[in-house]
């Protein structure tokens, strides 16, 4: 396994701690599911460290980070967390509430971000009820209040399909309440889902579930989803539950690696400049070097955002 080295970022109210690998290609950042921690995904980052510079997150009240969890200030944590990276733009891998944030953070700054990849999770901005948040938050704190001690270990085996997984589920939650694990997830209920029917991911996407996530609606309405946004992909995990990358760590990894081929930007500045001259010349007949410098940056926007100037991911030349 890939040793990843651990960093803080001191917050207003939290401490917000973080592991870093790799040292080369463009910046993975890793936000794992509510009541988890980073460890969730070391199945992916020790697989693609090697290629990517790495970055798995404890989101606040979560793991060895500090602060009571709130939706919203846990997404301007990792907005300030993108702006103490060097890079200037990230790929977001988000599994449930962390793929909840990510689409929140590509929201509010589509700009630094590169690609999405939201694994058992729910579309923040999908038509809902009005009352369906409140309905689930009683729906939890009633299931708690019966459950008692039994609450953690149901909670596990609807997480997860493997053992050893779901032993990890339970063991990562051993000091945290009923009530705690039921505010985090009312804070998601409430904060996070928003309708807004016109609202499409302005990054490509991989919106991928487990085939036996049986929590909500997730596995009915993670393809529509992907059929309603252009730039989005969809794929299911065989045999995994809601923690997919975790239950088949293999097929979840094998189809982000093969994302990450298509989208991520190249790292070397000469290979952005013959991508974005390549472009070019799908719209334009002068010469590179003799159209306006704000052309040309225009055009390595492109090339580094991953998209092709008219909506669609930007396919690098193999």
């Amino acid at each position: 396994m890939t040793p990843l080295s651990g960093h803080q970022l001191v917050r207003p109210d939290s401490t917000i701690h973080y592991w870093t690998g790799g040292d080369q290609g463009d910046t993975l950042v890793f936000l794992h599911g509510a009541t988890l921690d980073h460890r969730s995904w070391a199945p992916q980052t020790d697989a693609v460290s090697d290629r990517y510079r790495v970055v798995a997150v404890d989101l606040r009240g979560h793991g060895a980070s500090t602060g009571r969890f709130d939706f919203d200030a846990a997404v301007e944590d990792v907005l300030a967390l993108l702006e103490h990276l060097p890079a200037r733009h990230v790929v977001l891998v988000g599994l449930s509430l962390g793929a909840n944030i990510a689409q929140e953070v590509i929201r509010r700054r589509p700009d630094r971000v590169l690609a999405l990849v939201a694994a058992d999770t729910t579309c923040n901005t999908a038509a809902r009820h009005p009352l369906v948040a409140s309905f689930t938050v009683a729906a939890l704190k009633t299931q708690a209040a019966m459950a008692g001690d039994e609450f953690g270990r149901q909670a596990a085996r609807a997480t997860a399909t493997n053992p050893e997984v779901q032993r990890y589920v339970t063991d990562v939650n051993a000091h945290r309440t009923n009530a705690e694990t039921v505010d985090i997830l009312t804070s998601l209920l409430t904060s996070a889902l928003r309708p807004d029917a016109e609202y499409r991911l302005p990054v490509p996407a991989l919106l991928v579930h487990g085939q036996h996530d049986h929590i909500g609606e997730i596995a009915t309405h993670t393809r529509g989803w992907a059929e309603r946004e252009p730039l989005a992909r969809h794929a299911v995990i065989p045999g995994a539950g809601h923690a997919s990358n975790m239950d088949n760590p293999e097929h979840f990894t094998q189809l982000l690696t093969e994302f990450l081929d298509e989208v991520a930007a190249p790292d070397d500045t000469e290979s952005v400049e013959a991508q974005a001259e390549e472009l070019y010349r799908r719209y334009g007949a002068r010469p590179w070097s003799l159209i306006p410098e704000s052309t040309r940056e225009h055009f390595r926007g492109l090339v580094t955002a991953g998209t092709d100037g008219q909506g669609q991911p930007l396919r690098p030349a193999a």
